[in-house]
């Protein structure tokens, strides 16, 4: 018998509690009606009501809304969704992987595709989204005065995923791989096989391209297969989307035939995103996966260190809190894998004894290896929110028939991220070469808040009738080659402490230089024909930290850069992969032979774009690189 879906009425609603506390609603009153899911399942899973957490219980409309997102199954997918937090009676598996963020589930499924290798993946989050989803990191000033987000003191916020799925599960979906440049100085750095001809064939593995244009103007495949990955475009985007691409025409840049070698202009960005829902390995790798005997999810299950041999070096298992509290240990027979991302998996070292021998022992931690790379090298993109307005009416884009279009169709305003899907590539006076963009710029407006009534003619403040004449839009020029390099290091020796964080943004004053010049290429976005027909404008109000400096000048836009600095969630490059890294080129720890890292943390140069391709193809490659190694030794002569 298949579970009834839901979808919503333009009527008055109420709702009640049954006898068992449950939220119902009252039909009688026609706000909810029923339909046959398309998909149906037998299966609950009890998500947080996240938005309820987001925007308040008294907004009626989006508790609604929560309701029946929560109750169609072919959008909940509650019969797929892999983990448990149930500990599992075994102790002992072949793999052991540590962290189902970007990378996690990639490795755990391609390992478990051998059905005789017993594979444990473990997330400290639950798998669910819930109120808090977010690590929640804050970073330390740059000693000895800050540089950089300036209005917080200095301390800048990182939000972090917290889920299965990582910082994947909440991030604008953009699939990129990057400039070519950036892999092929990887493999000049001391690391063989990681130039972009030896790498593409992983990016590839991954990718499910399945819109025509992509196949036109080559942006991804050169082969015929397909990975598990959908990569489409959104079907939906405001109109001012295409508005800004002409725009960008009159200043001369590409708006076609845009991909990894020619980066350089204006594009509707492809997306992560399969029949208007998000696209995230955990959804792509692992779901399908969730039956696989020979593969365990435990989720809420806080790895705190590796444990290894003090005779010969090997790790043998990992040591974790559950979700009562407890200390576990669960061992590995060949190896242990770190995917617990730029923070984590450093952060898990070096508990463990792995990184510099001084500030290990000035913790009271044991030192195992003295790697005084594990920490260093911290990099991310960080970009400057430009406040503008266009003229337009203020409407808000979530509405009763938008939540139907997309409920039935997958498709309308709920179905994508509004301006966001518009993006662009640009070269400054300092690019490294010619044709390596080092600004990118991501486009924020269009998009849906906490609405309270779903009418169309609900504006942006609550208010109904007629809205306000502006909108209000933000443009970010985004720095993507920072040479300025960052660390961290532990608090204490409490492996639930979170580290101390030092990102040391525009300590090299060519950072400030080079994100000054994305600010000026985005204001003559307001100066072009198109964008005038729009009467785009800066907002004029100084900000109060620079109000001393004229506005507009270089010395006030340099002053608004640090002080509302925005860094992406792009962070990598601690556990740098190098002869002199962290990693070696087989990304095992130097030192520990059977103890891996495969995340962002082992990039040496963070690549010029959204960093998800990326941390797909190191897990990729990781996985084929273990997979050889174990196979060759299970088929050689005892």
């Amino acid at each position: 018998m298949c579970k009834k879906g839901f979808f919503i009425a333009r009527n008055n609603f109420q709702n009640n509690s049954d006898e068992g506390g449950k939220l119902v609603y009252d039909y009688s009153h026609g706000a909810l009606g029923t339909v046959e899911s398309q998909r149906c399942c037998h299966c609950r899973f009890n998500d947080t009501a996240y938005i309820n957490a987001r925007c308040g219980r008294l907004m009626s409309f989006m508790t609604l809304l929560q309701a029946l997102m929560m109750a169609r199954c072919d959008i909940a997918d509650p019969c797929r969704r892999a983990g448990t937090d149930a500990l599992p009676q075994e102790q002992w598996f072949d793999f052991i992987v540590v962290g189902a963020g970007v990378a996690g589930p990639v490795i755990a499924k391609r390992l478990s595709d051998h059905p005789w290798w017993r594979v444990l993946l473990i997330e400290a989050a639950f798998n669910a989204i819930n109120s808090s989803l977010d690590w929640q990191y804050t970073t330390e000033p740059t000693q000895p005065y800050p540089t950089a987000c300036l209005e917080n003191g200095g301390r800048c916020f990182w939000p972090r995923g917290k889920m299965v799925s990582g910082t994947s599960g909440m991030y604008g979906m953009m699939y990129m791989r990057g400039h070519p440049s950036t892999y092929d100085e990887w493999s000049k750095l001391g690391n063989p096989g990681w130039s972009y001809a030896e790498i593409e064939k992983y990016f590839e593995r991954a990718e499910n391209p399945v819109n025509r244009k992509h196949a036109r103007n080559g942006m991804f495949k050169s082969t015929n297969s397909s990975g598990p990955m959908t990569i489409d475009y959104f079907t939906h985007k405001p109109a001012f989307a295409d508005e800004v691409i002409r725009a960008a025409d009159e200043l001369g840049y590409k708006t076609a035939g845009l991909r990894q070698d020619r980066q350089t202009g204006f594009m509707i960005a492809p997306m992560l995103v399969q029949d208007g829902l998000r696209g995230t390995t955990s959804r792509y790798y692992l779901r399908p996966s969730a039956k696989n005997k020979n593969l365990y999810v435990l989720t809420n299950a806080h790895v705190t260190k590796v444990l290894t041999s003090e005779w010969d070096k090997r790790a043998y298992g990992v040591e974790l809190i559950d979700k009562e509290g407890v200390k576990r240990v669960f061992k590995t027979n060949k190896e242990i894998i770190l995917t617990a991302g730029a923070i984590g998996s450093p952060q898990i070292l070096l508990q463990s004894g792995i990184g510099p021998r001084r500030d290990l022992q000035a913790l009271g931690i044991p030192s195992v290896i003295d790697l005084p790379e594990v920490g260093r090298n911290l990099q991310n993109h960080v970009a400057v929110g430009i406040p503008m307005s266009i003229k337009d009416d203020f409407y808000e884009t979530l509405s009763v028939d938008s939540v139907n279009e997309y409920v039935y169709n997958r498709s309308g305003p709920v179905a994508s991220t509004g301006l966001t899907q518009l993006t662009a590539f640009l070269e400054t006076s300092y690019a490294n070469s010619p044709g390596v963009p080092d600004i990118q710029v991501f486009f924020d407006g269009f998009s849906s808040s906490c609405v309270r009534t779903g009418l169309d003619i609900e504006c942006h403040d609550g208010t109904i009738g007629d809205c306000a004449e502006r909108r209000e839009i933000v443009i970010r020029p985004t720095l993507v080659n920072a040479r300025s390099r960052g660390y961290l290091k532990l608090a204490s020796n409490n492996p639930m402490d979170y580290p101390l964080i030092y990102p040391n943004y525009f300590t090299d004053e060519i950072d400030l230089k080079v994100l000054l010049e994305g600010v000026k290429k985005v204001i003559d976005l307001t100066k072009t024909k198109k964008m005038q027909e729009w009467d785009l404008k800066l907002k004029t109000k100084p900000h109060f930290m620079c109000s001393r400096h004229k506005f507009s000048s270089d010395a006030y836009w340099k002053c608004f850069i640090r002080a509302r600095t925005g860094p992406e969630n792009h962070q990598a490059g601690t556990c740098r992969m190098g002869p002199d890294g962290v990693v070696n080129h087989e990304l095992r720890v130097h030192g520990i032979p059977n103890l891996r890292v495969a995340d962002a943390s082992i990039f040496p140069i963070l690549t010029n774009a959204n960093p998800v391709a990326p941390i797909v193809m190191v897990a990729e490659k990781a996985s084929d690189m273990i997979y050889t190694k174990w196979m060759k030794d299970e088929k050689s002569p005892q």
